[in-house]
Order: structure tokens, then sequence, then C-alpha cells
């Protein structure tokens, strides 16, 4: 269909050019004839050299029309005049013809344009809906937490050594967080020093998942408060595919995003944010914190609650 439009609109400015030529001859046999013609009337040979031309044109016309005009008593041939006239009606009339060709290019480039633009919105959709299909077939989800305590009573004033009872508070913030998240269906878990991996096989539920951390570290950071000590979480989140080399390709990326210590926010890269917008009516809004090396340059997002 493409191919068509073009065509046409080749065929169109074609005969333009075609008219524009005619046209031009036109006008240049109007312009020799009638100064000849003017010319002789009033005894001048300055366009004597017209006179072959004016008399084949003389010849044709009085095929046609053979009459002479009669001027002051004086008989004129009046075949060259006509000519003129009626070659400027036929002018006039191929300035209507491609006035009127113009506007079928107009047209013709418009209807062109308009599939141009349906072919390309229907690439663009079929390339859309392949990279999503890519995209969700990362369809497992790794969440790293990490605890970190402070006694609220130790400062430089009151004095005290400051990390004592740290270790034993975060110990037990992972007891009561694993005493609760344990009962989520679909989810792996395992301890590593100061973290706590969790691994969900189903995208699905990564909101679900997502919003019982945010609700169990807020309630244990307000029971801690009570015994004057300050909790937050750092949480890194992540997407990949079965056949990802997860301690290789997956963990590390969580490790890192662990250093950049953005507080009980759940933080993660591009790759979980384009996966996590194609969920139906998701929970949390992504909000880009900026970019970070964490090896290379990644641009880190925010998972934030929706009110």
């Amino acid at each position: 269909m493409e191919k068509f439009y073009e065509g046409l609109s080749k065929f169109l400015h074609t005969i333009i050019n075609v008219l524009f030529v005619i046209q031009i001859v036109i006008m240049i046999v109007v312009f020799l004839t009638a100064s000849y013609w003017f010319f002789d009337l009033i005894n001048s040979d300055l366009f004597s050299f017209a006179q072959p031309l004016a008399s084949s044109v003389s010849d044709f016309v009085k095929l046609f029309y053979d009459r002479e005009v009669q001027a002051g008593g004086v008989y004129i041939d009046g075949s060259l005049l006509l000519f003129d006239i009626l070659a400027l009606v036929v002018v006039f009339i191929i300035a209507k013809v491609k006035y009127h060709i113009y506007r079928e290019i107009d047209s013709v480039n418009i209807s062109l344009k308009q599939y141009k633009s349906k072919v390309e919105e229907r690439f663009n959709k079929k390339l859309q809906e392949e990279t999503e299909r890519k995209i969700r077939r990362a369809n497992n989800v790794a969440v790293l937490i990490r605890f970190k305590a402070k006694n609220m009573l130790v400062d430089a004033c009151w004095g005290g050594d400051p990390e004592e009872g740290v270790k034993e508070m975060e110990e037990e913030a992972f007891r009561i967080f694993y005493s609760s998240i344990k009962t989520l269906t679909g989810c792996k878990f395992a301890k590593t020093d100061d973290k706590m991996l969790i691994l969900l096989n189903d995208f699905s539920k990564v909101d679900n998942l997502l919003s019982f951390i945010e609700i169990l570290v807020n309630r244990i950071s307000f029971d801690m408060r009570k015994k004057k000590w300050l909790l937050y979480a750092n949480i890194s989140v992540d997407v990949y595919e079965n056949k990802a080399e997860f301690k290789t390709e997956v963990y590390p990326v969580l490790e890192r995003l662990l250093s950049i210590n953005h507080k009980n926010e759940p933080v993660c890269l591009g790759n979980f944010t384009m996966r996590y917008k194609l969920e139906p009516n998701i929970s949390f809004n992504p909000f880009l914190k900026g970019r970070y090396n964490l090896g290379q340059e990644y641009e880190v997002w925010v998972l934030v609650k929706k009110n």
C-alpha cells in the first residue's frame, strides 16, 4: 500500500511537470505569435524571424475558423489573435488543473502519512508486546533485608557503649520478623550474618510480600522504641529469571543496593521497576532516587507505599 501511494504521488508529480512544460511552450508560442502579429500590423520586421511559426499557427487555426477582422476599413487576419486568446484560456485551464492535482497530491501525501503512522503504530505495539513478554519472563523475586539498631540512651552527652546490646536487639528483631513472615506461602527464607534473604517464585504476589514487610518493620520499630531503641531496616529487592545465576548475578546486586543505606523503604534497579509497572493495581509508587556507582553506574529506584 505504501508503494501504491508513493507511485501515485510520483505519477501526479510527473503530470504536473508535463503540464508545466506545456504551459511554458504555449506561453512562448503566444509571445512570439502575438509579437509577430503586432509588429506586422505596424509594418515592422522586428519579429520577422517568427514568421514561419506564425504562418503554421495561422494555417492550423484556419482549418477550423477562416475569417478576417475588419478594423478601420482594413481587413486583418484574426487567426493569430484567436489562437493567442484560446491559448491563454488553455494556460488558465492548465493552471486550474495543476491546482487540483496539487490538492490531490496533498491528499495522497496525507493518506500516505496516515498509512505509515498506522504501520508504525502496529509495529510499536508489536514491539511493546514482545518487550513486555521478555520482561515478564523474569517472574522470581528476591528481597534482602537488614536491621540496624541504636540505643537511644547512648550519645555523646550521656556516654555509654554504642555497640552494647546492638547485636542482641537486631537478632531479636529478626526473630520477631521471621516468626511472622514465615506464614506467607510461596516464600523461601535464608539468614546470612546480619541479613535475611526472602525468595518468591510468583511476581504477582510481590505487593503482598512488600506490604507485609513494611507492616512488620513498622510494628517492630514501634515496639523497640518503647524499649528506648531505634530500629530501621535496609531493604533491597530484585527480579530475575529461572535461568539466572543467583549467587553471581542477583545476590551481589541486592547487597550493593543495601550499601546505599536507604531506610525502611525497598530500593531496586530499573529492571524491577519495569517489571513491577506491568502489574495491575500496584501498591507502591516507584520514584527515582538517583544514580549510584554499584560496580557501574545504575539508576536506583525507591518503592514508596501509596496512601
